[in-house]
């Protein structure tokens, strides 16, 4: 029997997912500037730089993360793309249900991880750091020696993070989209009409 049917969502999730990674190299998900370019922080689950007066830091386990988000986000990728040109197969369900659910715990996972680093981060140096927007912060003095100093931060989520909710919406719509796919055409019964003549009986007294 040849396979027909195609799950269209998940054909454009997993191709989605795979822009996605591609992009997340070059542009970050989130990124913080601070005072003109002191400080660049450009953060994403597959890609994080920390540039600290024009020099690269690296914290290892922040690289170890970013592989594992990579590995992750990979997987559910090429599974997905597996899933929909075959959703009938034997093993497609298993397929769809590990797969589907990579972009939406990647976006999750990753703005609730910048919150929580946010806060601790500003708890830790009592300093406020954005979320999105700008902002004129001032440094702790024991940081600055005595002196009153005032940087400005601008922060913001980039376009990629748009991407990502929209590959996740797209493999969520693959899963729902999966009953349809599975779901048997009626077949079209012909009506027969059986016609029987009764006898007609007269009795005559």
């Amino acid at each position: 029997m040849v396979q027909s049917k195609v799950n269209w969502f998940g054909v454009a999730g997993g191709v989605s997912v795979f822009c996605l990674i591609v992009v997340s190299f070059f542009v970050p998900w989130w990124q913080l500037v601070v005072g003109d370019n002191l400080m660049t922080t450009s953060v994403s689950p597959l890609n994080t730089n920390f540039d600290l007066f024009g020099n690269a830091v690296s914290v290892p386990l922040i690289v170890a993360l970013n592989i594992a988000g990579l590995i992750s986000l990979s997987a559910g990728g090429i599974l997905m793309l597996v899933y929909s040109v075959r959703p009938l197969g034997v093993h497609s369900s298993r397929l769809l249900g590990f797969s589907y659910k990579k972009p939406l715990y990647s976006v999750v996972f990753f703005l609730a991880g910048l919150i929580v680093t946010v806060a601790v981060v500003g708890s830790l140096f009592s300093i406020s750091v954005p979320l999105f927007g700008s902002q004129i912060s001032t440094l702790p003095a024991e940081y600055t020696e005595g002196v009153t100093m005032r940087i400005l931060m601008n922060a913001g989520f980039q376009w990629p993070f748009l991407l990502a909710i929209t590959a996740a919406g797209l493999c969520i719509g693959a899963k729902v989209y999966h009953q349809k796919v599975i779901e048997p055409k009626p077949k079209k019964r012909k009506l027969e009409v059986s016609k029987t003549i009764q006898p007609i009986t007269v009795t005559v007294q």
